[in-house]
């Protein structure tokens, strides 16, 4: 799958994100702190370590997990990670089993965040290329998708190089602009990096809202149930972004323009 869009959709009762072209790195990039330990929803490997309470896989360390999320082999992550070892002896059966449960079927039972995991994410690769990233805080998402969005974008002018020398170059959204789009991410948005236009010293990237979950099938996202709504605006001129609303009703829907 190449594709080269951004698809989010938020349900925000357990502050769960669907994505599409959010990557790993972005998600580990963006965070101020990364987890120190993770407690890992794929199937066991006696050959790494395992703790013997809840039966899972554990990684622990800074060194150990920034190898697990670069490691080029692996090609599904699924994990929530936890505060300290030793909170670990108190996970119950009935929470193993929850957990066990979410990472096979891919949906929370009852609360993703564990009072003795003290958990802020857990994170897991489904089997059609979209990602399901639970966050305690939402607004740690937006710092994501800032750094998935500036990625795509600089990796969509390999020609332009000019304009963004630098990936530093290429400045921060405001994350009141992203949080301004929420409303089209209860429904499903998504980026699309393929229709972007340059017009002078402004690059516009599409943002669409879709009527049903974002399906991506032999590289291909086009459906008729999809409406551009607005346009995020970067002026490499003067390095800022603006939100450009073409369908105001589509973020009134939700009552929060």
């Amino acid at each position: 799958m190449s594709v080269n869009v951004v698809y989010v959709h938020l349900e925000t009762v357990s502050n769960l994100i669907l994505s599409y072209g959010i990557s790993l790195q972005d998600f580990a990039g963006a965070l101020q702190r990364v987890p120190h330990h993770l407690l890992l929803l794929t199937p066991v490997d006696l050959d790494d370590d395992v703790d013997p309470h809840t039966g899972f896989n554990v990684i622990s360390g800074a060194p150990a997990i920034a190898a697990y999320f670069t490691d080029p082999h692996l090609t599904t992550h699924k994990w929530i990670d936890f505060a300290h070892e030793l909170y670990l002896d108190q996970v119950t059966p009935n929470e193993v089993a929850q957990l066990l449960y979410l990472g096979h079927a891919y949906i929370h039972l009852e609360s993703p965040f564990y009072y003795k995991l003290q958990n802020d994410y857990v994170y897991l690769d489904l089997p059609d290329g979209t990602v399901k990233t639970y966050y305690r805080h939402l607004p740690q998402f937006y710092a994501v998708l800032n750094r998935s969005l500036k990625r795509h974008l600089q990796e969509k002018y390999p020609d332009m190089r000019f304009l963004f020398r630098r990936r530093s170059m290429i400045q921060d959204i405001d994350p009141v602009i992203l949080q301004q789009l929420q409303p089209l991410f209860i429904d499903g948005a998504l980026f699309s990096f393929e229709d972007i236009d340059s017009r002078q010293k402004e690059i516009h990237i599409p943002i669409l809202s879709l009527n049903s979950r974002f399906k991506l099938v032999n590289d291909d996202w086009h459906s008729a149930d999809q409406e551009r709504v607005a346009e995020l605006i970067y002026d490499h001129g003067i390095k800022k972004w603006r939100l450009n609303v073409i369908n105001e009703a589509a973020f009134a829907n939700q009552g929060l323009l």
